[in-house]
């Protein structure tokens, strides 16, 4: 019963946020409103708040086909075309990360491996994967750089997209389209396709792909698109329901106080995550000017936050979801394939001092 009464304050407070920005007009309301709220409630009134895990993976299956809706044949072949500006950006953005882990833990006197891959920008619950893979890292330390860079970036993206450099009034590309409503589509379908986009998740989860509850669903949904079967937009309340899902996650990982020093330590990774975004503005602006591509779609694109976050900030921004996640996932990808290499040597090369 505890759990419960915990579960309902945290809904009641992520709704009161979600009331109030949307009152004073934020963008993202259900994403931002809810992360804001719940962090703050939790960390200045110390309360034991619940939520469902599994609320977050729903959340990432409905991003799934929301970013699988975006594809299409001319997006994929425009997309090749990304590729060598994909390879520059991820490779700039982690070794810059990687610097700044470095400084970070020179500041703070906090462990180097922790600080580094604390600092790179790869999704947040990717990231700690990697806890498994790689021996003698300060858990603590990883998840609070982490969460608040993903805090951070998702507050400041979208205000700074909407109000500096024009994004969309929150609707995804693609949304006017001419598309079948789902209300056209055939009563098992309603049924069916849930099914499907959750069989894809457990699949790709079962092959160990990386962030399989959103890659799974998504290389379904761009299958569906490609055999011309029906595919509708994803209802807009479902996607206000998934920021929510997620906006809670986000806030709810933020525990500074579990730090030695927290403040002194809070301080410096603030100007960090600063210094990393601002890094992302002068990427983002390279990659509109190269592809004349809109602001936010390539600020989007190059800013370090996560695959799922930046999804439904694009989505909520009306940016090109199809480009953003591409970046993101390449990124991704890279990280969780030559990340562990390079900490194992580190580890190693320390070892051996």
């Amino acid at each position: 019963m505890p759990k419960v009464f915990a579960f309902l304050e945290t809904l009641a407070v992520a709704l009161a946020g979600v009331a109030l920005f949307s009152m004073i007009h934020i963008p993202l309301p259900w994403l931002i409103g809810s992360l804001v709220a719940v962090a703050a409630w939790r960390i200045l009134l110390q309360r034991e708040l619940f939520w469902l895990s599994s609320f977050q993976k729903i959340a990432m299956v409905l991003l799934g086909y929301l970013t699988g809706t975006s594809f299409t044949k001319e997006t994929l072949v425009q997309m090749g075309d990304h590729i060598p500006s994909m390879i520059a950006v991820t490779l700039l953005t982690i070794g810059f990360s990687l610097l700044l882990g470095w400084f970070f833990s020179k500041l703070t006197g906090l462990d180097l491996a922790s600080c580094m891959i604390g600092a790179i920008p790869g999704g947040l619950s990717q990231i700690m994967v990697l806890l498994d893979e790689i021996k003698g890292l300060n858990p603590t330390i990883i998840m609070f750089l982490q969460s608040m860079r993903v805090m951070m970036i998702v507050i400041v993206v979208p205000i700074t997209a909407v109000y500096l450099f024009g994004g969309g009034a929150g609707t995804a590309p693609g949304a006017e389209a001419d598309t079948i409503s789902w209300l056209a589509m055939p009563w098992y379908t309603y049924l069916l396709y849930p099914l499907l986009l959750v069989a894809a998740a457990w699949l790709f989860s079962r092959l160990r792909v990386p962030a399989p509850m959103l890659l799974g669903p998504m290389v379904l949904t761009i299958a569906l698109t490609f055999t011309s079967l029906p595919v509708p937009d994803l209802p807009t309340g479902l996607v206000g329901l998934a920021q929510l899902f997620i906006g809670v996650h986000i806030g709810l990982q933020m525990q500074p106080r579990d730090l030695p020093g927290w403040k002194r330590i809070m301080a410096y990774t603030i100007i960090m995550i600063i210094v990393i975004v601002l890094f992302g503005f002068v990427l983002g602006t390279g990659l509109a000017l190269i592809y004349d591509v809109p602001y936010t779609t390539a600020l989007l694109s190059t800013t370090p936050g996560g695959m799922v976050e930046m999804g439904l900030t694009a989505a909520g921004i009306g940016a090109d979801i199809s480009v953003v996640t591409s970046y993101q996932l390449f990124r991704l990808l890279l990280i969780m394939v030559f990340v562990p290499f390079f900490f194992r040597w580190l580890g190693k090369r320390r070892a051996g001092q």
